[in-house]
C-alpha cells in the first residue's frame, strides 16, 4: 500500500487520506491499547470530518466512541493537537470559548491531524485511556503513514 494517497486535478494536488489507510491507522493503534491493556475507542476522520474507520475495544466505555470521534474532529478542524489547544486553554494564549466553535470540538489530549504533504487531511482521536496514553496510542496510528 503506498502510504500517501494524491489525486491532481489540473494545477491543483489534493492530498488524500484513505479508507484503507485509516483503517490500518485504527488497527495500529488498538494493537498499541492492546500491548498496555487499555481499553479505548479509536476514529479516524477525513478532512470533512467524517469517519473513515472506527474501532472500539469492547470493554471501553460508550462514552468513548464520542469522545474519539470528537477529538479526532477537533484535531483535523483546527488543524493541531488537542492536547497543544487544551493547555493553551488552560495558560489563556488559546481563548476558553473555541470549545462553543462547534458541537464537536473536545478540548481533552488524544486528537492528532493527520498531514499528508504538508496538509491537513483528517484526524485521528482516541478516547477511553488517561490524556498522555491516548495521544501515545493516536501516535501510534499515525506511525502506518510513516
Amino acid at each position: 500500500m503506498d502510504s500517501v494517497s494524491c489525486t491532481e486535478t489540473q494545477d491543483t494536488k489534493i492530498s488524500l487520506l484513505t479508507g484503507e489507510m485509516a483503517q490500518d491507522m485504527v488497527n495500529a493503534a488498538f494493537i498499541e491499547s492492546k500491548r498496555h491493556g487499555l481499553m479505548v475507542s479509536v476514529t479516524v476522520v477525513d478532512r470533512s470530518g467524517q469517519i473513515l474507520a472506527f474501532l472500539k475495544d469492547h470493554r471501553a466505555g460508550v462514552h468513548t466512541i464520542r469522545s474519539s470521534y470528537k477529538k479526532a474532529y477537533t484535531a483535523n478542524s483546527q488543524k493541531r493537537e488537542t492536547a497543544v489547544i487544551a493547555r493553551g486553554v488552560a495558560d489563556g494564549s488559546i481563548a476558553a470559548d473555541i470549545r462553543y466553535l462547534d458541537e464537536n470540538i473536545l478540548i481533552m489530549p488524544g486528537g492528532i491531524p493527520v498531514y499528508i504533504d504538508g496538509i491537513v487531511a483528517g484526524g485521528i482521536g482516541v478516547g477511553g485511556a488517561h490524556g498522555n496514553e491516548d495521544v501515545s496510542i493516536a501516535l501510534a496510528g499515525l506511525s502506518v503513514l510513516e
